[in-house]
């Protein structure tokens, strides 16, 4: 599964409200520029057709919800980086991204918690195996 453009402001205004009906999503994305009625209609339709959307109708109104959640359009979306810029290779992004401005020292902390809580969930499982 791949997020990109349209789909992936279509699916955010989604996760963030749990459902909404095409002129629902057209007033809440935060596209420029904004995106037509029919066009938002299109992708909606089509992101249903491949399993990542939802609807239910009302009268003659469909209300679409998210069939992934955002940790599961993300683990994909992540795992794609890895596999396709970085050569498989988790440690090369990690690099990538401490070599951006985008992590800066808090970031830094949460992601050496998060580091030692996986560690620490790995060597659990680890011991739980035996």
């Amino acid at each position: 599964m791949r997020l990109v453009g349209r789909q992936l402001a279509i699916m955010k205004v989604l996760w963030e409200h749990g459902e909404a009906s095409v002129a629902q999503v057209q007033e809440l994305l935060q596209v420029d520029p904004p995106l037509a009625y029919s066009t938002i209609s299109t992708v909606l339709s089509r992101m249903e057709q491949k399993g990542l959307v939802t609807h239910r109708r009302e009268d003659r109104v469909f209300y679409y919800q998210p069939a992934v959640s955002q940790d599961e359009a993300g683990q994909t979306m992540v795992g794609d980086i890895v596999s396709r810029i970085c050569d498989g290779s988790p440690s090369q992004l990690v690099n990538h991204l401490l070599e951006t401005d985008q992590v800066d020292s808090k970031e830094l902390q949460r992601i050496k918690q998060l580091i030692e809580e996986h560690e620490t969930r790995l060597k659990s499982e680890k011991g739980g195996a035996r």
